[in-house]
C-alpha cells in the first residue's frame, strides 16, 4: 500500500474516531508551560487556550475578576492576557452558598502568592460535546500585568477518589456521570519530534492527542493495554507538588523496580509513602527521564557525562546537567521501568532521553526527586514517547500501552 493511500486510511479512521460515539480527540499543543487544547467556556460560547493537567482537581479558568472586584481584569492582568468573560456568558452562576471560595498557599500555580478560587457553574464544551459543569474561576488578589500566560486557565484531569465530591472534580468526569462521554476513560498519544510519525499525521497534524472517552484503537492493540492500580502516595504533597490545603489526588502508580541496561538499581520509597512512586504528569515537570539522584549518578558514569550549564536547560529539576558525546547516544544502555502488578519492562531508549541542545552539545535529560535511592518520579511526555498513556476514572487505573506505529506510519 502506498503511503498516500495509507496516511488517507489514517486520516479517515481519525475522523471517524474523533466524532463517532461520544469520543473525541482533543487536539494538544506544546508550550513551554504544558500542553494546551482549545476550550470553550460560556454560552455562548468563548473559546479558550486551556492548559491540560493531568494533576489538577478542576477546571481552574481565568476571569476578569481582580482584588474581589468583577469585569476588573486591568487591576492585575496583563493587556493581552486571554480570559473567560463570566459577564457576556448568559448561563454563568457562582454558587458561594454550595461550594464556598478555597484558597490554597502555598499552591503550584503561583509559588510565591495564594491561589483564590470561587465556584460557579457554566457550559464547558470539549469538541462537539457541550455540558454545564462546576468550574473553578479565578479570582486573583495580586498582580499579573507584567505578562501574559499563553493560556487562559487549567484542565484539570486528576482523578476523582472515594470520598470526594465528583460533582465539583473534573469536567471530564462530571461530563461523563451526565451521559456525556462514551466511557470514563482519557488516552494521550504525543506526535513527538523525532517519532516514526514524522509528519504528525496520527495527532492530526498537531502535538498530541487527548482522546476523550474512549481509545484509538488505531494507535495501540487493546490487548496489550498493561493496566495498573492507582494509589496514593502522600510525600508528593510534602516534596513534589506542594500545596496548603493538601492535594493528594494523583494519577499514581508504583514502581518496582528500575534498570540501566540489564543492571538493576536500587530503589527505595520517600519516607511517607507506600513504596517508589511514579507520578503521571504531562505538564512542565513531566519533562525529563525520572530517577533516583543515585540512579542518575549511575547513569551518568555510564555514559562519561561531564558537568554542563545551560542557559535553557531541558527540564525545570534542580538537579545538575551533564553533557554526553552526541556521537556515542546509539551506545548507550536504556532505561526500564517496571510497575506493580505486571512484569512488562517500559522502556525509554537513549535517543529519547538524550537531549541535543545544539549541533555539538547534547546533554542527559533526566529529573530528580528525592534523595539518594529514594525514589518519587513525574512520568510525562519523556517517559511517553512511543507509549499510550490512559486513565480509568471508574476502575481508578492507568493504563499503558506500546504505540502501534508500523500499523500507522510506513
Amino acid at each position: 500500500m502506498s503511503f498516500s493511500l495509507r496516511l488517507l486510511l489514517l486520516t479517515s479512521q481519525l475522523c471517524i474516531a474523533a466524532f463517532a460515539g461520544q469520543q473525541y480527540d482533543l487536539p494538544n499543543t506544546w508550550t513551554s508551560y504544558g500542553f494546551t487544547a482549545p476550550i470553550s467556556v460560556g454560552n455562548p460560547p468563548q473559546e479558550l487556550d486551556i492548559l491540560m493537567d493531568w494533576t489538577w482537581i478542576s477546571a481552574y479558568v481565568w476571569t476578569g475578576t481582580c482584588y474581589h472586584h468583577p469585569n476588573s481584569p486591568q487591576k492585575c492582568l496583563n493587556p493581552e492576557q486571554t480570559y473567560f468573560n463570566q459577564s457576556a456568558s448568559h448561563t454563568f452562576r457562582y454558587m458561594p452558598a454550595l461550594y464556598p471560595s478555597r484558597t490554597w498557599d502555598p499552591n503550584h500555580f503561583f509559588p510565591n502568592e495564594p491561589a483564590l478560587v470561587n465556584y460557579a457553574t457554566d457550559y464547558f464544551t470539549v469538541g462537539f460535546e457541550s455540558t454545564n459543569v462546576v468550574l473553578q474561576t479565578s479570582d486573583f488578589t495580586f498582580n499579573l500585568t507584567e505578562f501574559a500566560y499563553p493560556f487562559a486557565g487549567i484542565y484539570g484531569l486528576s482523578p476523582v477518589f472515594k470520598g470526594d465530591n465528583a460533582s465539583l472534580q473534573s469536567p471530564f468526569y462530571q461530563s461523563y456521570r451526565k451521559d456525556a462521554w462514551e466511557s470514563p476513560v482519557v488516552a494521550w498519544h504525543f506526535c513527538y519530534t523525532g517519532s516514526p510519525d514524522l509528519a504528525k499525521a496520527t495527532c492530526g497534524g498537531h502535538d498530541a492527542i487527548q482522546t476523550h472517552g474512549g481509545i484509538n484503537k488505531t494507535l495501540v492493540d487493546e490487548k496489550e493495554i498493561r493496566w495498573y492500580q492507582n494509589e496514593v502516595f502522600p510525600d508528593v504533597n510534602n516534596i513534589d507538588f506542594i500545596y496548603d490545603p493538601a492535594v493528594l489526588n494523583y494519577w499514581a502508580i508504583e514502581v518496582e523496580s528500575v534498570k540501566i541496561g540489564d543492571e538493576k538499581q536500587f530503589v527505595t520509597s520517600t519516607p511517607n509513602n507506600p513504596g517508589p512512586a511514579a507520578i503521571f504528569d504531562h505538564a512542565s515537570y513531566g519533562r525529563g527521564m525520572p530517577l533516583s539522584p543515585a540512579i542518575y549518578e549511575r547513569l551518568v558514569a555510564a555514559t562519561e557525562g561531564k558537568p554542563v550549564t545551560l542557559n535553557k536547560p531541558p527540564n525545570n529539576g534542580e538537579q545538575a546537567f551533564y553533557q554526553v558525546d552526541c556521537a556515542c547516544i546509539d551506545d548507550f544502555p536504556t532505561v526500564s521501568y517496571v510497575f506493580k502488578g505486571d512484569q512488562k519492562e517500559w522502556s525509554i531508549v537513549p535517543r529519547n532521553y538524550v537531549e541535543k541542545i545544539d549541533d555539538s552539545t547534547c546533554v542527559l535529560n533526566v529529573r530528580t526527586v528525592g534523595n539518594h535511592a529514594q525514589f518519587l518520579g513525574n512520568f510525562g511526555e519523556t517517559f511517553a514517547k512511543d507509549k499510550y498513556i490512559i486513565f480509568d476514572w471508574e476502575k481508578l487505573a492507568v493504563g499503558i500501552a506500546d504505540i502501534q506505529w508500523g500499523n500507522v506510519v510506513v
